[in-house]
């Protein structure tokens, strides 16, 4: 996977600016190779937050429970897989071992779609819908809690936050804007950007993480 990481950060040099491709072109398995994260701005409650975080007791990953969508997408190496089928996408991603189904019903809200991961309700219910050939992926009802400890760390959601994902195709190259919103934490959205480029015979490999291994290997000791 390291080896298939180096190629895509080879390849990504020599890309133009993106523009809207057929969204078909966005089925496939994708790798990150840059991630711009737009300005943070917090509210008093977010800035409190945020300064009394302590990853060794706070950070999700050291329970094997993914912090949030964002969260996973931010680390780099395992590759996610999107699947567009007629009432429904798919997108699943290594990290975490994370399967997502978002619904393309015409006219349904997130408030009413399903949870997209079942067996993490926190990750809340989307609802997706095509804008021109960009996917749109409207996402609330998600858990309180944190929701990133790696681009931003310490940033935290309340159950009111909600964003939406553009997922843009351009050949094998594909662009996921994600726009958050948290009137409790957030003073302004908080636009992240995520830039991909498709693994030719790529796959997903199942993720297995145990929680007491994660910590000891967080913080580099063999001690169990």
């Amino acid at each position: 996977m390291r080896a298939a990481f180096g190629i895509a950060l080879l390849m990504a040099s020599a890309f133009p600016a993106y523009a809207a491709g057929n969204h078909s072109e966005l089925d496939g398995v994708w790798i990150l190779f840059r991630a711009e994260i737009g300005k943070v701005q917090l509210t008093p409650e977010g800035e409190k937050k945020r300064a009394a975080y302590d990853f060794q007791k706070d950070d999700p990953d050291f329970e094997c429970k993914p912090a949030s969508i964002t969260r996973v997408m931010h680390t780099p190496s395992p590759p996610i897989e999107v699947r567009q089928h007629g009432d429904r996408v798919e997108v699943n991603y290594e990290f975490m071992d994370i399967h997502r189904s978002v619904p393309l019903k015409k006219g349904l809200l997130p408030k009413d779609a399903p949870y997209a991961v079942k067996n993490h309700p926190h990750l809340g219910r989307s609802a997706g819908r095509y804008d021109g050939e960009a996917l749109v992926v409207e996402t609330q009802g998600v858990g309180a809690g944190i929701m990133d400890t790696l681009g931003v760390p310490g940033l935290y959601q309340s159950d009111q936050m909600h964003f939406s994902e553009r997922f843009i195709p351009n050949g094998d190259k594909m662009q996921i804007v994600v726009t958050h919103e948290d009137p409790v934490y957030l003073a302004a959205p908080l636009v992240v950007t995520f830039n991909y480029v498709r693994l030719p015979g790529g796959k997903i490999e199942k993720w297995d993480c145990k929680p007491e291994e994660a910590t000891y290997k967080r913080f580099g000791s063999d001690k169990k």
